[in-house]
């Protein structure tokens, strides 16, 4: 092995770790995909680790550092209990601003690593995601690829369903948070060095408009689910450790159960496996669920998964073996929802079973109702403000509508709300094609007199739709979501009426679009302008 000290300009920009593990027929095209990366061969390295092969890919991995002893480096280890030793070698040696940890079996789009390492400067990333791809028909993970990202917020995306190392990691955010491949852990030591550094990171970016990483399939899995309780123990304990009790916390360790411990229990449960054996695991599972998971964590899982851990948690494996024969039954009806004082419950198996008695706020999916919306028109008729267009549950009918407009004063939180009359469309339908006939509305915002009897006062107010079906309410912001045809341009100031306790004063109106696309009307006092003759 090459341990010599690195000098100031051995300094590269990136460095490419690769770990091979018996997959030598696989090897020549990961390290040819790193050869020709158009970011050049002199602003990269290769460290090559040979994890106790036995087949010929440490010949394989000589003969690279032979033709370009400039920049690749190998070195071999023993295979130990987990990948974890090969990768944390590979780690000791790296000379590059920038790291990132492949597989043999993966390969690098052509202008990867260019890209990749473009991000990190340009944003300031410690960590940067470059869109994976399958090379086969195993899957991987996508739905954090959509499109490139700037700033991704590990908290508010799915940006944490991916752990895998084939990211590029900021060597200096490696170093100042100690971050190293756990080497006690049979499974996962990727996972938990990963959330390292997307906790520890002070900017991640996403490069998702390309392909930049091609993964090729993982070896077997000879996870048990003893093993994947473990992990899922060990990981919910790294980020409690990490992170204060909170939406943060929750929306991470969500990520563990449902991972770690959502599809290994399950099938489990309906495996033909020994009762007696596969029952001490559910304990272990059961002991995790009752704890270490978080009410917040447990909230944001699928219901049905929230269901079956509550079933669990207290020890009804019968029971817990029903709602998972229930979950892969794809030919089952479908679920009924309850709407009952303003919330919605799906009414799963044990839904207000009075022998189980779980409580109804597992089933209450009140939060995942989905309102389609838009903004067709918007025209002043003097002080009057009319404002048309529809808004729908997609979930949920158009009966007993409630719906109202809503002006919020940005600084004071002050409101006023103005009621929405229906037009029927029986063309209205949602998504999947069930009418929606009731969803229109039109609504005539009077700034020249608000509840209180006097005009709107001077402020910034911003329009909502407080949108209401089956006694549901829910929030959305008006604007955003508009007709293409809808003029964003004019800000024409409109007179309201005698600006009240200021002599001589007028209040008028100005309707915008902010930045992000929210209409807004601004108040305000002024001299009264010259009427025409």
């Amino acid at each position: 092995m090459n341990t010599a000290a690195v000098r100031p300009t051995d300094v590269k920009d990136v460095t490419v770790a690769v770990r091979v593990c018996n997959q030598a027929a696989a090897l020549d095209a990961c390290l040819a995909s790193v050869f020709v990366q158009t970011i050049g061969t002199d602003r990269l390295e290769v460290i090559g680790v040979d994890d106790g092969s036995t087949d010929e890919s440490g010949s394989v991995l000589a003969r690279a550092a032979h033709q370009y002893p400039a920049f690749v480096r190998v070195g071999q280890v023993s295979q130990g209990l987990s990948p974890a030793g090969a990768r944390n070698w590979a780690l000791s040696q790296v000379r590059g601003r920038y790291v990132i940890f492949l597989e043999a079996t993966d390969r690098l789009a052509p202008d990867a690593l260019e890209r990749m390492v473009a991000a990190a400067d340009a944003n300031e990333a410690d960590v940067v995601l470059g869109k994976l791809e399958s090379s086969g028909r195993h899957a991987v993970a996508t739905s954090m690829f959509r499109k490139n990202q700037a700033y991704a917020d590990v908290y508010a995306s799915r940006l944490y369903w991916s752990l895998t190392p084939d990211k590029l990691f900021r060597t200096s955010l490696l170093q100042r948070r100690g971050l190293a491949f756990p080497t006690d852990m049979t499974i996962g030591d990727d996972q938990a060095f990963t959330a390292g550094a997307f906790i520890g990171a002070d900017n991640v970016s996403v490069v998702g408009d390309a392909t930049c990483v091609v993964k090729g399939p993982s070896p077997a899995s000879r996870a048990t689910l003893p093993d994947r309780v473990a992990l899922a123990s060990r990981m919910l304990s790294l980020v409690a450790a990490q992170l204060p009790e909170g939406p943060r916390r929750d929306k991470l360790q969500s990520r563990h159960l449902e991972v770690e411990l959502g599809k290994p229990t399950a099938a489990a449960l309906l495996a033909g496996t020994d009762p007696a054996e596969r029952d001490q695991a559910l304990w272990a599972a059961a002991e995790v669920l009752r704890t270490q998971a978080s009410p917040g964590a447990l909230a944001l899982l699928p219901r049905m998964v929230a269901v079956r851990f509550a079933l669990l948690a207290q020890g009804r494996f019968a029971e817990a073996q029903r709602m998972a024969a229930f979950e892969a039954d794809k030919d089952r009806p479908a679920v009924r929802k309850t709407v009952e004082n303003g919330r919605v419950y799906t009414t799963l198996p044990f839904f207000r079973d009075p022998q189980v008695g779980l409580p109804d706020e597992l089933f209450d999916i009140t939060g995942d109702m989905t309102v389609t919306h838009q903004l067709q028109k918007a025209r002043w008729e003097g002080p009057m403000l009319t404002l048309e267009g529809f808004a729908f549950y997609e979930q949920l009918s158009t009966k007993d509508r409630t719906t109202r407009v809503v002006l919020r004063e940005r600084a004071s939180g002050a409101q006023e709300s103005y009621a929405v009359t229906a037009r029927r469309d029986d063309a209205l339908t949602n998504a999947k094609g069930k009418p929606r006939a009731m969803g229109r509305f039109s609504a005539r915002v009077n700034l020249a007199q608000t509840s209180s009897g006097w005009p709107l006062p001077p402020g910034t107010w911003d329009a909502y739709l407080a949108v209401g079906f089956e006694g549901v309410i829910q929030e959305v912001r008006l604007g955003p979501k508009r007709s293409a045809d809808l003029d964003t341009t004019a800000r024409r100031p409109v007179p309201v009426g005698a600006a009240p306790g200021a002599r001589g004063m007028e209040l008028a109106a100005a309707a915008y679009y902010t930045e992000t696309g929210g209409l807004s009307i601004e108040v305000f006092q002024r001299t009264p302008l010259p009427r025409p003759a």
